[in-house]
């Protein structure tokens, strides 16, 4: 049975970012998955196979396959989709997929406990590292939109609001690492309600339970949830039809962790803009000291201080003083996203030195 679950670590670390191999994943795998579930993700590819094609493949029943299938997707295993009254299906990676929707339902069990303290142990012993060590980010940061600087050239995809307005299919989710953290039972008690879904993921989330639809203006509602519990907007590092935005705090946070827990500083791409202190008007109250999620910002002699090589530019800081001493500039040498997660997921597994999936 080991053999089964050793090919399976194998099979997660041929996505972008990676599984390396670790006695805390094999049992977090035998966890989540049942044999026949790991026989199966071993033949499933990363882009979407058609049933009866795959039925085909593994010389079984169409019927039984997708039964099989089905139960995987609504345990959050495997993507499924409806195209043309066909069936399709691929294996998730085990970021962002699988980890994420083992909690997004916010369930409490003794089996979802077991599963953080799995997944939590291996973020730690070097998963998170491996993972969000590649020169170039899975997620980036999205300012706070009132506070990007008028006079610059904003791009679309740095506005929040853009994507809720561009989208025709939205959901909103509880935090993932929050309530991870809160299994664990050192959660930081923010909001948990304000993750965000977009396009056919949404839809699937929708589906089976994980997310519930939402309007633009709760969606909107939710962002300025958000950002009054100081919480910084992440989502994937492109251009064009992101999957997810979701609100984050550096105590919980996989992705903010990077910085706050791991020590890394390219873990998660900062947005274009970097926070600056108008000393006149700084009176010294450390409201942003107390907001920025990566402790970026310090206080020496009365005033604040901005360290810019650990701010993320998320404009929080901006948005908390009361006196309107901290705006955001642009930041020199940049680089904008690319454009679609395929070119992502390409550019990550090259850096990564590993084959296409």
């Amino acid at each position: 049975m080991d053999e089964l679950y050793e090919k399976l670590m194998e099979r997660m670390d041929r996505f972008p970012l990676g599984a390396p191999r670790s006695p805390n994943l094999l049992e977090l795998l035998k966890t989540i998955f049942l044999p026949e579930e790991a026989e199966a993700a071993l033949r499933l590819p990363a882009a979407p196979v058609e049933l009866e094609a795959f039925a085909a493949e593994l010389g079984r029943p169409l019927d039984e396959v997708e039964r099989l299938l089905e139960g995987m997707a609504d345990h959050g295993l495997v993507f499924a989709r409806e195209r043309g009254g066909k069936k399709y299906y691929n294996l998730l990676p085990l970021l962002p997929g699988i980890f994420e929707m083992q909690f997004m339902k916010a369930e409490t069990t003794p089996a979802k406990r077991r599963v953080a303290q799995l997944f939590d142990a291996y973020y730690h012993e070097g998963w998170g590292e491996e993972a969000f060590s590649s020169r170039t980010p899975m997620a980036r940061v999205l300012p706070v939109q009132e506070e990007i600087p008028r006079s610059d050239q904003v791009m679309p995809y740095e506005l929040v609001s853009n994507y809720i307005k561009k989208s025709v299919s939205m959901a909103i989710t509880n935090c993932f690492c929050r309530h991870e953290a809160e299994l664990l039972g050192r959660s930081c008690g923010a909001p948990k309600a304000v993750c965000m879904c977009f396009g056919p993921f949404a839809d699937f989330l929708v589906e089976r339970g994980f997310a519930w639809r939402a309007t633009p203006e709760e969606m909107l509602a939710a962002l300025d949830r958000a950002e009054k519990a100081g919480l910084v907007h992440v989502a994937d590092n492109i251009q064009e039809k992101i999957n997810f935005i979701c609100n984050c705090c550096g105590c919980c946070c996989g992705f903010l962790g990077t910085i706050t827990k791991l020590g890394l500083s390219g873990g998660v791409a900062s947005s274009r803009y970097l926070a600056a202190v108008d000393e006149e008007l700084c009176n010294g109250c450390e409201s942003c000291l107390e907001v920025c999620q990566v402790k970026a910002v310090k206080a020496e002699d009365g005033q604040a201080r901005v360290d810019a090589a650990r701010c993320i530019g998320c404009g929080l800081c901006a948005s908390h003083c009361p006196s309107g001493a901290v705006s955001m500039e642009e930041r020199e040498g940049w680089s904008e996203p690319l454009p679609t997660l395929a070119e992502l997921g390409m550019t990550i597994l090259g850096e990564r030195g590993k084959p296409p999936t």
